[in-house]
């Protein structure tokens, strides 16, 4: 009888021990699972950046070279915004310095 005692203590031992290992295994494998999901969600937001990233220099290279047609297009429209530009920040700045010191 204290045999029996024994040897089921001992199956129920190892049946838990068993059930242990096969709960650690399966805690595993969701961890391995959610690793490679991170894994490949870093990797899909890489490679949206590098096309983002991309899509923006080739706009930027646009806008230079249409600049640059309109330019050699009509240089003398050119040279007048440019003058309208500058006057007209030189004037808000002079405007904006003066109306600071007048106010101290």
């Amino acid at each position: 009888m204290r045999n029996q005692v024994i040897e089921t203590g001992k199956e129920g031992f190892f049946k838990g021990a068993i059930h242990a290992a096969e709960h650690v295994a399966q805690t595993g494998l969701r961890v391995d699972r959610l690793k490679e999901r991170a894994s490949h969600a870093i990797e899909d937001g890489m490679t949206d950046a590098r096309r983002i990233a991309k899509r923006g220099l080739y706009a930027a290279e646009d806008f230079v070279d249409d600049t640059a047609h309109l330019i050699k297009k009509d240089p003398w429209l050119s040279v007048g915004v440019t003058f309208g530009v500058g006057l007209g920040l030189g004037a808000t700045i002079g405007w904006l310095v003066g109306h600071k010191t007048r106010a101290q």
